[in-house]
């Protein structure tokens, strides 16, 4: 079987953990399943989409250096998550060049049970990622390189209670990739378990999945990979 030379952009959703084995990861059973392929696996906790734009300069460590046949991305939730405070506001820049540290987290607090995450303050604006995966889209079009993206999984219940605005902005930025990658004949989208799994069954913490969960997105994903 002629090889293939796959570039897997990811999160933490696809690294091992304490309690994931690297052996248990999606990365790790794609590895084994293709001995033929040469997989270069570029995972990073608390990826986001700007990666694609900027690594390397210009995203080229992300694409253009490695010349892969297939690019397997999993990043969003870091992105599309609410936030509590805008990096780019006045609060943010007074909170950690003006307030003494032993009173931080003293504040954050206030402004949890204050005013909660904002779903319209996220890592990545909504019209950035579009802009990113845009991007990236078309020149893995130009490099003949083939794109699978795993879609941003549901959350739990867990992440919903610490973030009840998380759902509205799963679907916003789900929503966003699928029309971003709609004009491209390389891209191909992945939802990463069945419609209406019960995400509890396979949850590891309020973001994560335990092994069996690696072992079902992996099968959904296998036959993308051939």
């Amino acid at each position: 079987m002629t090889g293939k030379r796959v570039l897997i952009l990811a999160d933490s959703m696809a690294m091992p953990r304490a309690d994931v084995r690297y052996e248990d990861t999606w990365i790790h059973l794609a590895k084994v399943a293709f001995p033929a392929y040469d997989f270069v696996d570029r995972s990073s906790r608390g990826a986001t989409s700007m990666r694609l734009v900027t690594e390397g300069g210009g995203g080229v460590d992300c694409l253009e250096l490695y010349g892969p046949d297939l690019v397997v991305m999993q990043m969003g939730m870091a992105e599309c998550a609410p936030r509590l405070i805008d990096k780019a506001s006045l609060e943010y820049w007074l909170l950690n060049h003006v307030v003494p540290a032993r009173y931080r987290m003293a504040y954050v607090n206030h402004v949890k049970k204050r005013r909660g995450r904002n779903p319209r303050i996220t890592e990545v604006s909504p019209e950035q990622y579009r802009a990113n995966l845009t991007n990236f889209f078309e020149r893995a079009r130009r490099c003949g390189t083939r794109v699978v993206v795993i879609l941003i999984a549901p959350p739990t219940q867990q992440f919903i209670r610490k973030s009840p605005h998380i759902l509205t902005n799963i679907a916003l930025y789900n929503g966003i990739c699928q029309e971003a990658a709609g004009p491209f004949e390389n891209v191909a989208l992945l939802a990463p378990f069945d419609d209406g799994m019960d995400i509890e069954a396979v949850a590891l913490d309020e973001l994560h999945v335990n092994a069996e969960g690696h072992r079902l997105l992996f099968e959904r994903l296998r036959p993308l990979l051939v």
